[in-house]
């Protein structure tokens, strides 16, 4: 039996074991630092209020940290896709160079047989070969990207131009922009250089929203249409035998559970799309 007893009302006690009171018959601790169920009430009245007070700013708090977490994740994510379509243009134009380069030096092979150049002949025969050891050694040697740390300027531009990174059609042109304004000799950097790219891309997609027919492409963007029917483009079938079998092989870096393409097809249409938009 417990050593300590209660002169609150039976009234009073249930109430307080209402909300967490231990009555004198169940109690095992220090006879000392028991609370009768009037005691008890009355310090719940004081103390519970500042608790839950306490607790909700607390939430608040995670809360707001929780969206800051949020917001940063996505911008990182955004930059990151962006990366990815670099490097996929990247990949896709390296590719190209290799068979216009494979194209000249059999124009050169044929002029340099035709006009009975032996030497000549042999030079660039070995050319030849060396060009096509070297594309097939090129996925060998790939290395892998240190992880993309984006800039402050493009987190800021980038929040400012949520499209990119979402909408594919903006960010490939916005990419193309960019490359073309650098070749160009543009010199600005930071967010000078980025205004001026979302200038030339709202300058570019402004008159489409202006044209008829815009809502069908709007809606085929969307996923309401066909836009390989309604564009005509060509697909990985119109590409040349060479693009194909480099589309194969760069496949083991983009294809994959845990990368970017889940399956070759995928990556196979991505490739052929690149490939005739920079024709």
């Amino acid at each position: 039996m417990s050593d300590v007893t209660s002169t609150s009302t039976v009234e009073q006690q249930e109430a307080a074991a209402k909300i967490g009171w231990i009555p004198p018959a169940r109690y095992k601790g220090d006879p000392e630092r028991f609370v009768d169920a009037e005691d008890y009430i009355t310090r719940g009245e004081t103390v519970l209020p500042i608790v839950k007070e306490h607790n909700k700013r607390l939430q608040n708090e995670l809360a707001q940290v929780k969206a800051e977490s949020a917001q940063q994740a996505a911008a990182l994510k955004t930059a990151q896709d962006a990366i990815a379509q670099i490097e996929e243009r990247h990949t896709v134009a390296t590719q190209k160079a290799v068979e216009r380069a494979r194209q000249e030096v059999k124009a050169q092979l044929a002029r340099a047989s035709e006009a009975g150049d032996h030497d000549g002949v042999a030079e660039l025969t070995d050319q030849l070969t060396q060009l096509n050891t070297a594309e097939k050694e090129a996925p060998k040697r790939q290395a892998v990207p240190a992880p993309f740390v984006p800039p402050p300027d493009l987190t800021e531009w980038n929040a400012d131009n949520p499209w990119f990174g979402k909408d594919r059609r903006k960010t490939a042109l916005a990419l193309g922009i960019a490359q073309e304004l650098r070749e160009g000799g543009e010199k600005s950097i930071g967010r000078d250089f980025f205004a001026l790219v979302s200038a030339e891309v709202e300058k570019t997609f402004a008159p489409k929203d202006e044209t008829p027919g815009a809502d069908k492409v709007e809606g085929a963007r969307n996923g309401s249409g066909d836009t390989s029917r309604q564009t005509g483009r060509k697909g990985f079938a119109n590409l040349p035998a060479d693009a194909k079998a480099a589309c194969k092989a760069d496949a083991r870096q983009f294809v994959g559970p845990n990368k970017r393409y889940k399956t070759e097809a995928e990556w196979n249409t991505r490739y052929a799309e690149i490939y005739f938009e920079e024709n």
